[in-house]
């Protein structure tokens, strides 16, 4: 029997983060987007054109939609990476990028020196 420090962390806790894997596409040729962290930009939608966000998609929705357009449940994500807003889009899956934000440690985030 091996002895774990009495810090240890079980293995369960820690697990790789989940890629966005390419789906098929639809019938109508319209590529699927897959879960993941996405940057939306003028590209994905009109509405991005100013200020460009950063996403968590949970799914795609299905719902009817024009050719080359797609509706996506998600969380606005900040610049920590943590979900300040839950929304549905509407964008343009050719458009979307897949981005890789790092976790921020909530102590790395204070300001200054650290003391208050």
């Amino acid at each position: 029997m091996t002895q774990r420090p009495t810090n240890g962390v079980p293995a369960s806790r820690w697990r790789p983060r989940i890629v966005a894997r390419p789906l098929p596409p639809r019938s109508d040729g319209t590529p699927r987007i897959a879960p993941g962290v996405y940057l939306l930009d003028r590209a994905a939608s009109p509405q991005f054109g100013r200020t460009p966000i950063v996403v968590r998609v949970v799914r795609e929705l299905d719902r009817p939609t024009y050719h080359g357009w797609t509706w996506i449940d998600c969380y606005q994500l900040d610049q920590h990476g943590d979900a300040v807003d839950k929304r549905q889009l509407f964008v343009m899956p050719e458009g979307v990028k897949p981005v890789d934000v790092p976790h921020v440690p909530y102590a790395a985030r204070r300001r200054g020196n650290g003391v208050r």
